[in-house]
């Protein structure tokens, strides 16, 4: 045994006792991993006492169920230190690392030194440490939620909480690959919404894409959808074209006016969302696509399905989540904050600092808006580009602003009006009755027994949209 035979009686005594009262467990087996003793402090730490191990080989007590797995046995055959966690009997746990210890002559091993140290509140710790880890990610996912939230309150303006609440369901949408489907008026800031959801998401670095679906023309829009090949057609570039969904992937795709799509088109989007891939025009080669869809429309849908203009099938695909977006005239309190953040954005623009009076602010907020949040920027702009001084007055709204307020009796009102306001005013409500009634100028003017181009002169002095049909 070279070294191991020249200890004394007394030093072995010695040994024995500091083996004794040591603060950890011991567990000591010979080569052959025969246990040749344990300490008190391994007894206390596992609950086995010594009568139970002693002479007794690791394999007996692994296949006894004394301990669950042995470390003498594991250095034996590794020959070098090995550290398991063991579970008890008990269900304790503890920490042991084996040590071999090699006989000089020989160069094998002599004995196997192992010890032991209680490590159950320690895992306990580590668990209770994972649950408050748990919890601090759920909180830190909580407040990124209300940072989009307060962030997006820069582009997405509202005090209403229906709108709110539809901001969270798309941040909470967003983290997943759903298809969304937007609805609502024109200009209610459909887009806006779409922006949110994709960077909202973890596709937020990759694509946007816009597809409008009512602005590109029927003949073309195949090919700026799925691209196409050299040659595919004439006049098709050499080189051949990307698609916008080809452009999109791994990004976000939205398809703004989705219900002006034709049944053709409808049919090729449903292939893509099924089989998420496509086909260039002119090419038999399928390319993979990783793309999310947001789609938008101020139509509706289920009425365009009952008239078979629009398909079930791709409805159900779109409309994994719904969301609709209330119009300005439900959501008043957005109104002034909308105002206000309109005329900043132009301040800065122009380096000016103009505002809006009370008066105009009141008229405003009596407007029912049937161009919603749109055509608020488009009247906001329209005043502060003609107001002649910082402070944008009733007057430098649009007329048909001004006259909208006018539907109580004239008279009433005509002291805080001008003569010529309370005509114009009056011009105004007999010109958009008469084109409401008969649908364009020139029957207008012919049962008003005037010029179709006096029409036309008058409601461009009264800021009316003068249509295509006249």
């Amino acid at each position: 045994m070279g070294k191991f035979k020249i200890f004394t009686k007394d030093l072995a005594q010695d040994l024995g006792a500091i083996i004794e009262n040591i603060y950890d467990g011991l567990y000591i087996t010979d080569k052959n991993a025969n246990t040749l003793m344990i300490n008190r402090a391994y007894e206390r730490i596992t609950g086995i006492n010594r009568g139970e191990v002693v002479g007794k080989n690791m394999r007996d007590l692994v296949s006894s169920g004394i301990i669950d797995r042995s470390v003498s046995l594991e250095v034996i055959e590794n020959r070098k230190p090995v550290t398991i966690v063991q579970e008890l009997r008990s269900g304790k746990k503890i920490l042991v690392t084996g040590n071999p210890l090699f006989d000089d002559e020989s160069g094998e091993i002599a004995l196997v030194v192992t010890s032991v140290r209680d490590i159950t509140e320690l895992v306990d710790l580590k668990d209770k440490l994972h649950e408050r880890t748990l919890e601090v990610n759920r909180y830190l996912a909580e407040l990124d939620h209300l940072k989009i939230l307060q962030g997006q309150q820069k582009t997405f303006i509202t005090k209403n909480k229906k709108v709110f609440e539809i901001m969270e369901i798309a941040i909470k949408a967003a983290q997943f690959d759903s298809n969304i489907l937007i609805t609502g008026e024109s200009g209610v800031g459909k887009g806006l919404m779409a922006k949110l959801i994709h960077e909202s998401s973890d596709r937020r670095s990759h694509p946007f894409v816009v597809i409008n679906c009512a602005g590109i023309p029927e003949d073309l829009f195949e090919s700026e959808l799925f691209g196409y090949e050299p040659g595919a057609f004439s006049g098709a570039s050499a080189k051949g074209k990307k698609g916008l969904l080809e452009v999109a992937n791994k990004g976000t795709v939205f398809l703004d006016e989705v219900g002006d799509m034709s049944l053709r088109l409808q049919a090729k989007l449903l292939r893509v969302i099924e089989e998420k891939e496509m086909t260039r025009l002119g090419s038999t080669r399928t390319v993979k696509l990783d793309i999310r869809i947001v789609s938008a429309t101020n139509q509706d849908l289920q009425g365009l399905i009952e008239q078979k203009k629009f398909r079930q099938d791709l409805f159900f695909r779109l409309n994994t989540i719904f969301l609709t977006i209330p119009p300005l005239r439900e959501r008043t309190e957005d109104i002034i904050p909308l105002v206000q953040h309109f005329t900043q954005l132009l301040n800065e623009r122009y380096h000016m600092e103009k505002m809006l009076t009370p008066q105009a602010a009141q008229l405003l907020m009596m407007y029912h808006f049937p161009g919603n949040a749109r055509e608020l920027s488009n009247i906001v702009e329209q005043a502060f580009l003609i107001s002649k001084k910082n402070n944008i007055e009733a007057v430098d709204l649009p007329f048909n602003v001004r006259g909208f307020v006018g539907s109580k009796d004239l008279m009433i009102e005509g002291d805080a009006r001008s003569y010529n306001e309370i005509i114009d005013l009056m011009e105004y409500k007999i010109l958009k009755h008469a084109l409401e009634k008969y649908g364009s100028t020139h029957k207008a003017a012919k049962n008003l027994k005037i010029s179709q181009s006096t029409i036309v002169r008058k409601m461009k002095k009264l800021n009316m949209k003068v249509s295509d049909d006249t």
